[in-house]
């Protein structure tokens, strides 16, 4: 029964694509993978219904998002809009115009979005308090104040200053604990500090670490999370979890989401020049991480740097995914990562969701 379905809901995919509006599609996509409108990186970025209730809901997903778009297109244009800038290096780490550690930091995100859970990973990490704002991928109604749309968009101290792009914000937050260790943090230093001894790797050697997390691992892990029908399915259920939408939107995300993604997911190993079986190649970037360690505990040598952190946030991403279970299993990553879960430790969130 469940393979019948299956056939009338690729059959019956051109007229899904019609029947959701363009911003419906597209923000799905995003909230499956971050990217593009997760970041602008990959640089050129409950219970289960039946299947009969929820291929009914996706009409009314479709006349939803349609209305949404129209009503908040008219209402942001009444709103005067913050203009955000991405640096035009976002690996370096800034050496000017560093205001001290923000007392205040709101994170505004896609929960499982890889980029945004690289930043998370920081901030967790430096036990630095955050507050999250999810963005609705359809309307991003949240950012409506801002000329920059993709998450994560980081704002300090009540909109004193607004940090976009994951790994900019990483850099710029990384620079103002240096500077707070060093005495040369401005008034909102609180004197965290970065952590552990000398690093043991050079900067350049660092920036090419994240780099290879940006533009090689979150492609590698995106294409395995919807490798095959089932996979996809589980990797939507899990992500349209994580949203607060009502039960019907919900389920009628999971599916319209989950088809989309399938049918993206065919594409994804030649678009992005992934070779092999997409299993293998996982556990062989899992590998490089563990070989380069040198028998260090992390890439930074005894604590974690950028690279270590940007790698942990992008896994932990998808931690509930039969992906990231198999890189567990089959890869040498686990120690890493145990390691790093401990060295990250919980949430510095204040607004979890509940």
């Amino acid at each position: 029964m469940r393979q019948q379905m299956q056939r009338v809901i690729f059959q019956g995919f051109p007229a899904l694509q019609h029947a959701l509006p363009g911003s419906s599609a597209l923000g799905l996509r995003a909230l499956a993978t971050g990217i593009p409108s997760g970041d602008q990186q990959i640089r050129a970025d409950g219970s289960r219904g039946s299947w009969s209730s929820t291929l009914l809901g996706l009409a009314g997903l479709g006349a939803l998002g349609a209305a949404g778009a129209a009503s908040t297109q008219q209402a942001h244009a009444d709103v005067a809009k913050v203009d955000v800038k991405v640096p035009s290096n976002p690996y370096a780490r800034p050496t000017e115009g560093l205001r001290g550690v923000p007392k205040e930091i709101t994170v505004y995100q896609y929960e499982v979005c890889p980029f945004c859970c690289k930043v998370k990973a920081l901030l967790d990490y430096h036990k630095l308090p955050y507050k999250v704002v999810e963005v609705n991928p359809l309307t991003k109604g949240e950012l409506k104040w801002s000329t920059y749309r993709k998450v994560p968009v980081l704002s300090f101290d009540e909109g004193a200053e607004v940090v976009v792009d994951s790994s900019a914000i990483m850099s710029r937050l990384d620079a103002e604990l240096a500077a707070s260790s060093s005495g040369r943090g401005g008034a909102g230093g609180k004197g965290w500090g970065r952590k552990g001894g000398p690093p043991a790797m050079s900067e350049a050697e660092e920036v090419a670490w994240r780099k290879w997390v940006d533009d090689r691992f979150v492609k590698v892990i995106t294409a395995n999370i919807y490798r095959s029908w089932d996979e996809t399915w589980a990797s939507f259920t899990y992500i349209t979890e994580q949203t607060s939408w009502a039960w019907g939107t919900r389920e009628a995300a999971r599916l319209s989401g989950a088809v989309l993604m399938w049918q993206i997911g065919k594409r994804l190993p030649a678009k992005y020049g992934i070779e092999g079986d997409l299993r293998e190649q996982l556990y062989s970037d899992c590998n490089k991480i563990v070989d380069s360690l040198k028998g260090q505990p992390f890439l930074g040598g005894s604590a974690p740097n950028l690279a270590d952190l940007s790698a942990f946030g992008v896994l932990r991403a998808v931690a509930s995914t039969p992906t990231f279970k198999d890189a567990m299993q089959h890869s040498r990553i686990k120690e890493w990562y145990t390691r790093m879960e401990a060295a990250v430790g919980p949430s510095a969130c204040i607004n979890p969701k509940s």
